[in-house]
Formats: C-alpha cells, sequence, structure tokens
C-alpha cells in the first residue's frame, strides 16, 4: 500500500538530498505546496525513473550534436565558411536540447536513497556543474566573436569560445561515460 507524501510522514524521503532537491521536493518544497507532486513516493519514483531515462536519452543525442556541431567549427577556424549558417543552427539545437536533458534531471524527484561516498554518479553530478556552466556561456562566448572591432579581440574571441567548447564537450562526454559504470 502506498504511503501518501502530500501532509504525510517524511519518512518516505531520502535523507541526504541535494539541496536544491530537498527546496523543490523536500516534505514542504515547492512542488509540494504547489500540489505538483504525485500522490505517492511510488508514483514518484515511477516519474523519476522516467524522467532520468528520457534525461539520459536527449544527453546522448545532444552530446553527439556537439560533437557535430564542434566540427563546423573547426571547419570555420579553417578557413570554410560555407559552414557558418549550420554552426550557428546547429548551436539552437545542441542548446536546447542540453537544457531540456539538463531540466529533467534537475527537476526529477528524489532518489531513493543519497549516499556520502564518493560513487560514479556523485563525479557525473559535479562534472554537471561545469558543463552547465561552459554550455550556458557558449552562445555568449559566440556573440562576443561576431562583435569584435579587431583582430586581435576577434582571435581572443574564438580561442576563448572555443576552449570553453572543447572543455564543455570533455566533461560532458565523461561524465555521459561515468553514468554507464556501475555505481
Amino acid at each position: 500500500m502506498a504511503t501518501t507524501l502530500v501532509g504525510g510522514s517524511s519518512a518516505n524521503l531520502p535523507e541526504n538530498m541535494p539541496l536544491h532537491t530537498k527546496v523543490l521536493w523536500g516534505e514542504n518544497g515547492v512542488i509540494r505546496k504547489l500540489k505538483l507532486a504525485p500522490n505517492t513516493r511510488q508514483e514518484e519514483l515511477r516519474l523519476r525513473v522516467k524522467m532520468l531515462q528520457l534525461h539520459q536519452k536527449i544527453a546522448l543525442g545532444s552530446l553527439g550534436a556537439f560533437f557535430y556541431q564542434s566540427y563546423l567549427g573547426k571547419q570555420l577556424l579553417e578557413g570554410n565558411y560555407d559552414y557558418y549558417n549550420r554552426h550557428a543552427s546547429m548551436s539552437k539545437v545542441v542548446w536546447s536540447s542540453y537544457m531540456l536533458s539538463a531540466s529533467l534531471s534537475y527537476l526529477a524527484p528524489p532518489g531513493m536513497l543519497y549516499s556520502k561516498k564518493l560513487s560514479s554518479m556523485k563525479i557525473h553530478r559535479l562534472l554537471s556543474w561545469i558543463h552547465f556552466a561552459g554550455m550556458a556561456s557558449i552562445p555568449w562566448l559566440g556573440f562576443n566573436i561576431s562583435k569584435s572591432n579587431n583582430i586581435d579581440d576577434r582571435n581572443a574571441a574564438i580561442e576563448l569560445h572555443q576552449n570553453v567548447a572543447y572543455m564543455t564537450l570533455f566533461t560532458m562526454s565523461f561524465s555521459a561515460l561515468l553514468s554507464f559504470l556501475p555505481y
């Protein structure tokens, strides 16, 4: 028999929840106060599984698209400007799919338990802060390239954009790899 969480005992919720999960899904969390939470913990866990599976699928698609966009960016650096519009279009696809995937993970209901031990999933979550910061800044860094007034500023803007993009791509790739490892 499922136990209700709305107005029910907090014993059903795991200890050591990340702060954002506590704020959203805790006993007095925003999602509960807005009455958006499923009625039972069992329903929450089913929703969590669906959200995280969709997160994985979209994230892998986003990662593949990001590799392609990086290839297009490299072509631009080599002087092949035929790829400019495609690179710009792919940036919207990559950014949007990445943010959708990140939202699914970030907004998912709490898991069964949260360990204080270091695990592949804990490293995965830590890396997510790095690649999220990179993904959030890449469009602005790309915009700065087009607003550069001289060749030195333009080259510096290109180098920064490229370095942040590669760092973001690396941390996303490593994070994806970690998600396939046992805890």
